[in-house]
Protein backbone atom coordinates (compact mmCIF):
# COMPACT_ATOMS: atom_id res chain seq x y z
CA UNK A 1 0.00 0.00 0.00
CA UNK A 2 1.28 3.47 -0.89
CA UNK A 3 0.28 6.72 0.79
CA UNK A 4 0.36 10.15 -0.83
CA UNK A 5 0.34 13.21 1.42
CA UNK A 6 0.14 16.70 -0.04
CA UNK A 7 -0.20 20.01 1.79
CA UNK A 8 -0.78 23.14 -0.21
CA UNK A 9 -1.04 26.69 1.07
CA UNK A 10 -3.48 29.05 -0.61
CA UNK A 11 -4.73 32.61 -0.31
CA UNK A 12 -8.33 31.95 -1.31
CA UNK A 13 -11.49 32.03 0.78
CA UNK A 14 -12.81 28.66 1.94
CA UNK A 15 -15.90 28.88 -0.28
CA UNK A 16 -13.73 29.18 -3.41
CA UNK A 17 -11.44 26.36 -2.28
CA UNK A 18 -14.44 24.15 -1.51
CA UNK A 19 -15.79 24.74 -5.03
CA UNK A 20 -12.44 23.80 -6.57
CA UNK A 21 -12.23 20.64 -4.46
CA UNK A 22 -15.83 19.81 -5.38
CA UNK A 23 -14.90 20.14 -9.07
CA UNK A 24 -11.96 17.77 -8.51
CA UNK A 25 -14.24 15.26 -6.74
CA UNK A 26 -16.74 15.36 -9.61
CA UNK A 27 -13.93 14.75 -12.10
CA UNK A 28 -12.62 11.80 -10.07
CA UNK A 29 -16.15 10.45 -9.74
CA UNK A 30 -16.67 10.59 -13.50
CA UNK A 31 -13.19 9.46 -14.63
CA UNK A 32 -12.40 6.87 -11.96
CA UNK A 33 -15.80 5.79 -10.63
CA UNK A 34 -14.89 7.22 -7.23
CA UNK A 35 -17.56 7.93 -4.63
CA UNK A 36 -17.25 10.95 -2.38
CA UNK A 37 -19.05 12.79 0.38
CA UNK A 38 -18.50 15.90 2.49
CA UNK A 39 -18.06 15.65 6.25
CA UNK A 40 -17.88 19.30 7.27
CA UNK A 41 -14.75 20.73 5.63
CA UNK A 42 -13.44 17.26 4.77
CA UNK A 43 -14.13 15.56 1.46
CA UNK A 44 -13.85 11.78 1.79
CA UNK A 45 -13.49 9.66 -1.34
CA UNK A 46 -13.28 5.98 -2.12
CA UNK A 47 -13.00 3.72 -5.10
CA UNK A 48 -11.82 0.20 -5.58
CA UNK A 49 -8.15 0.19 -4.59
CA UNK A 50 -7.99 3.75 -3.24
CA UNK A 51 -9.31 5.83 -0.36
CA UNK A 52 -8.52 9.25 0.96
CA UNK A 53 -9.61 12.64 2.17
CA UNK A 54 -9.08 16.32 1.48
CA UNK A 55 -9.24 18.73 4.42
CA UNK A 56 -9.90 22.41 3.80
CA UNK A 57 -8.40 24.69 6.41
CA UNK A 58 -7.71 28.38 6.71
CA UNK A 59 -5.02 29.01 4.13
CA UNK A 60 -4.19 25.33 3.57
CA UNK A 61 -5.44 22.17 1.91
CA UNK A 62 -4.30 18.82 3.29
CA UNK A 63 -4.68 15.69 1.16
CA UNK A 64 -4.09 12.05 1.98
CA UNK A 65 -4.58 9.27 -0.56
CA UNK A 66 -4.02 5.59 0.17
CA UNK A 67 -3.49 3.38 -2.84
CA UNK A 68 -4.00 -0.36 -2.68
CA UNK A 69 -1.52 -2.86 -4.04
CA UNK A 70 -2.85 -2.78 -7.60
CA UNK A 71 -2.70 1.04 -7.84
CA UNK A 72 0.64 1.47 -6.02
CA UNK A 73 2.62 1.58 -9.30
CA UNK A 74 0.57 4.68 -10.24
CA UNK A 75 1.60 6.62 -7.13
CA UNK A 76 3.85 9.05 -9.04
CA UNK A 77 1.23 9.71 -11.71
CA UNK A 78 -1.54 10.27 -9.16
CA UNK A 79 0.67 12.57 -7.07
CA UNK A 80 1.70 14.59 -10.15
CA UNK A 81 -1.90 14.91 -11.34
CA UNK A 82 -3.20 16.13 -7.97
CA UNK A 83 -0.26 18.51 -7.49
CA UNK A 84 -0.75 19.99 -10.97
CA UNK A 85 -4.48 20.45 -10.32
CA UNK A 86 -3.81 22.23 -7.04
CA UNK A 87 -1.12 24.43 -8.59
CA UNK A 88 -3.50 25.43 -11.38
CA UNK A 89 -6.63 25.97 -9.28
CA UNK A 90 -5.36 27.26 -5.93
CA UNK A 91 -2.59 29.61 -7.04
Amino acid sequence: MATIRIKRKHHLDNETVRKEIQDLAEKLSKDLSARYSWEGDRLVFKRSGATGHIDIGEGEVDIEIKLGLVLTPLKGTVEKTVTSYLDERLS
